[in-house]
């Protein structure tokens, strides 16, 4: 089922070139969207975005190194164009796939941000599902890849969530680090405060 979802979803790719350079551009960037929407959170100076951020940096970072160190190794599931001829419109190295590297960032940014802020969340989760969708039509994952990391990022999302009191001392201490970064750097402060 896996390969056969696949194949319906990677077979639009190569018929209208406008919808093949938009998921291209959504496979590779919409992360760094995702980013630049985190980075006007934090610099918006309100310490409730500031911890959102950080619980969603956080959630990130554990998900991608369990993902990348434990996961991938372990499975160490091909990905679609070793053993299948498919319509491959980026390149890639042909490592390990699951789980989605770029959808388990995307998510993992998402489901901390959905649950701490729901309207941004919202975006956020739209933005995660066409990374998800855009990585299977372009040839580079399967969708149980996509799927894998969607379960990793809401689980350890969850994790962080339930334990953010216990966490938030570090929350606590790099804002505190950035603030201080704002009083030592005039031109920081000055974004900050626009």
């Amino acid at each position: 089922m896996n390969e056969q979802l696949f194949q319906i979803i990677n077979n639009f790719a190569g018929r209208f070139d406008w919808i093949d350079d938009l998921m291209e551009i959504f496979a590779k960037d919409i992360v760094w969207l995702m980013l630049a929407i985190l980075v006007f959170l934090w610099c918006s100076g309100s310490k409730e975005n500031q911890r959102a951020v950080f619980f969603a940096c956080l959630t990130a970072a554990v998900s991608l190194l369990l993902a990348a160190w434990v996961i991938s190794p372990l499975v160490n599931h091909p990905r679609p164009f070793v053993d299948h001829t498919v319509h491959q419109l980026i390149s890639h190295a042909a490592d390990a796939s699951f789980p989605s590297d770029h959808a388990t960032v995307a998510f993992s940014f998402a489901f901390v941000i959905l649950l701490m802020k729901r309207q941004t969340g919202v975006l956020m989760l739209v933005l995660a599902v066409l990374t998800g969708i855009s990585r299977i039509y372009v040839g580079v994952h399967y969708p149980a890849d996509i799927l894998g990391a969607v379960v990793l990022s809401f689980l350890i999302a969850l994790t962080v969530f339930a334990l953010r009191k216990q966490i938030d001392p570090i929350s606590r201490l790099f804002i505190s680090l950035y603030n201080q970064i704002l009083r030592v750097i005039p031109v920081l402060s000055r974004f900050s405060k626009s």
